[in-house]
């Protein structure tokens, strides 16, 4: 007997990233008890998988209502409606979205629709919450869900007002019927495939699979709405399709011997199948096969299991490096035919002296990569590096399940993260991991090494799966910094800190693990629009305890010097009597504001600026004029310096060019111009 394993088999993307951002969260906050974790709705059909993330302290619930105010909320991958994504924002809580970018997409072409006045028809299931989650996009409009052909034959269609959509796991072949139907209807630029590529190629497959085989087995959730397609489409080209939600469902179908006389099984499974319940069908198969027939079966699972014997592909042996040249090293295995391994595998161990290994005759572990027969006898692959993998893989697996820090280096970058290596095992870094704020630019981070801690394995694979955070540490370390602030802080303290963030009122700096706010009024002597005018974020500042509230975790912080004041012992730098020069920098109606020092301005009233009485300054002074004064009055605390001008070189108006000789010869010209009476 044999098996077929669809390819597409088991999670999809959106599916296994939400699981991996929710298991990263309850790892990041497993010792905070005082925020709780929600998500939204099962992000899984899986009871298992969910069960897991329940004991790790996540909440489930139906409604953003439900949600805690200051709670971190995980949306699933099907999505959710605008109007509970704005209650969870006004209760104030942390919204992790893993909505899958296929119904992003999904959302923001109805949401685009909705604000052109078009109706939307959507095909896919009623109550699903994908379907209610891009419904909620549409409300001032008319949506119509429609699961068959029937039902958008009854449908009142305006033609050139309407879209079509799919959910992203719909039926392919209903689609394209009802495609076919509409196509004189809605114009060919308003009809939208929005059927996940994913979805499909399973869709294509699970039918390839059922034409092909004569036994089917659907692993999945009967509460899944692709899983049911799939079992739909199977169950359409092969009556002996079965759904297999669990082990003892599977155990009961062998008992009843559906697989005597059976040549080929095909399995496939829903999107929300983990690939270890794949993994534990197919073993059981082989078990059950072995234990009845007694016999070697001929099963086929692909990267699933590899039982090959020795000089077989994929077998672990010993040999003797005996010659090199350019391309290969050459390895004794004990066969009529050396074996090679490509020399560039020795490239990444620049301790490895090939030239030694030959004259010593060094003994090594390789893998059997192929076996091919020519006329020149075998040609036999060998791998080195695949042997020292296994070993550094299980490294990494000992520092997960140990929680011992590796570090690594990041040498790719991915659409939403990074690649560590940890001596050639490959480690994925969510960008949410690299550090505690945002990362805007993946590419920065290449070359860099960064201490991490392993939070995912997944060994059910021929090659390691892993995942890191770095932030994990940074955040141990920030709780640790933190007990030890509280337990030594005090007013007047003074601290080395950074500034993490410059909101319009001050600066949160952080001081050791825990962040004190710097008002605004505390960053300068004078008056400021913004805090940036002052800082820059990850600026490095002194700064002083002005106040704490341990019930609170509420710090207040002091920037500006007291030597930094422009009044800072200023009755014995301008004492009362000295003369000073300045420049007019300001003038009122009462007076002139002198510039004496930066930031240090004098006003000298408009009665003590000429000998004589003015209108107002502006009489004798301008913008710009230097002069010179007399200190007369220093008040530090009202912040007021008062001088005089006229006390030391008073500056009085310019007199009238006009003489009074003019004003006479004006007069009697005009008496001469008066006529005789006469």
């Amino acid at each position: 007997m044999k098996v077929k394993i669809a390819k597409s088999a088991g999670f999809c993307f959106g599916v296994e990233h939400a699981v991996m951002i929710a298991n990263q969260i309850a790892l990041e906050h497993k010792s905070d008890d005082a925020r709780k974790l929600f998500m939204l709705g099962n992000i899984v059909h899986n009871e298992t998988v969910i069960a897991d993330l329940v004991s790790k302290g996540f909440e489930i619930i139906e409604k953003a209502d439900d949600a805690t105010p200051d709670s971190i909320v995980i949306i699933r991958a099907h999505g959710i409606t605008p109007d509970q994504r704005q209650i969870l924002v006004s209760k104030g809580c942390e919204v992790v979205d893993c909505t899958c970018p296929f119904v992003d997409k999904i959302h923001k072409i109805v949401a685009k629709a909705a604000s052109e006045g078009r109706n939307v028809i959507v095909t896919g299931t009623k109550g699903h919450p994908e379907v209610e989650g891009i419904c909620g996009e549409a409300c001032d409009v008319k949506v119509d869900v429609i699961s068959s052909v029937s039902e958008v034959q009854s449908l009142n269609i305006e033609p050139q007002n309407t879209i079509l959509i799919s959910q992203t796991t719909f039926s392919t072949q209903i689609f394209d019927e009802i495609c076919a139907i509409v196509k004189n209807k809605i114009a060919n630029n308003l009809i939208f495939d929005t059927i996940c590529c994913t979805t499909e190629e399973r869709q294509k497959e699970a039918l390839s699979l059922a034409i092909e085989c004569d036994v089917v087995f659907v692993i999945g959730s009967s509460h899944s709405s692709n899983t049911n397609k799939l079992f739909d489409i199977c169950s359409s080209r092969c009556d002996k399709t079965y759904l297999i939600e669990n082990v003892e469902r599977f155990h009961q179908l062998l008992s009843q011997g559906i697989l005597r006389g059976v040549e080929l099984v095909g399995i496939t499974a829903g999107a929300s199948t983990p690939e270890a319940n794949i993994l534990e069908v197919v073993r059981y198969m082989n078990e059950n096969e072995v234990m009845t027939n007694q016999e070697q079966t001929d099963i086929n699972f692909g990267e699933y299991i590899d039982s090959i014997p020795q000089l077989k592909r994929n077998a672990i042996v010993k040999g003797v490096i005996t010659s090199a040249d350019a391309d290969y090293v050459y390895v004794d295995v004990r066969d009529k035919s050396e074996g090679k391994i490509p020399r560039k595998e020795f490239e990444s161990d620049p301790d490895f002296d090939i030239d030694k290994a030959i004259a010593d005759r060094l003994e090594v572990s390789v893998m059997v990569k192929s076996i091919r027969n020519s006329d020149q006898g075998k040609e036999i692959v060998l791998s080195k590096s695949q042997i020292d993998y296994e070993k550094n893989k299980k490294a990494v697996i000992d520092a997960y399940e140990n929680k011992t820090p590796i570090t690594v280096k990041i040498t790719g970058v991915v659409r939403d993260g990074v690649i560590g290596n940890y001596c050639g095992v490959d480690i994925y870094i969510h960008r949410t991991q690299i550090k505690m704020g945002e990362v805007t630019d993946l590419d920065a981070w290449k070359g860099q090494t960064l201490e991490i801690l392993v939070t995912k394995v997944d060994t059910e694979k021929h090659r390691l799966r892993a995942s890191g955070s770095h932030r994990v540490i940074l955040s141990s370390e920030r709780r640790e910094k933190a007990e030890a602030l509280w337990d030594s802080i005090e007013e007047g303290k003074h601290y080395n800190g950074f500034v993490r963030s410059l909101p319009d009122f001050g600066a949160f700096v952080d001081i050791g693990g825990v962040d004190g706010l710097v008002h605004i009024t505390e960053l300068s002597w004078t008056r400021i629009k913004k805090p940036s005018d002052v800082l820059a974020i990850g600026d490095e500042i002194d700064v002083y305890v002005k106040s704490f509230d341990r019930e609170t975790k509420k710090i207040s912080l002091g920037y500006k010097k007291e030597e930094d004041d422009p009044y800072y012992n200023i009755e014995e730098r301008i004492p009362v009597g000295s003369i000073i020069k300045g420049t007019v920098v300001r003038l009122t109606n009462f007076g002139a504001f002198v510039e004496l020092e930066p930031d240090l301005d004098a006003l000298c009233h408009v009665s003590e600026i000429s000998s004589v009485r003015l209108q107002q300054p502006s009489d004798v002074l301008s913008v710009g004029m230097e002069i010179t004064a007399k200190v007369i009055d220093v008040k530090k605390d009202a912040r007021r310096i008062s001088i005089s001008i006229k006390e030391v070189a008073p500056i009085d108006p310019v007199e009238s060019n006009d003489s009074e000789d003019d004003i006479y010869s004006i007069y009697e010209s005009d008496e001469k111009e008066t006529p005789s009476e006469e």
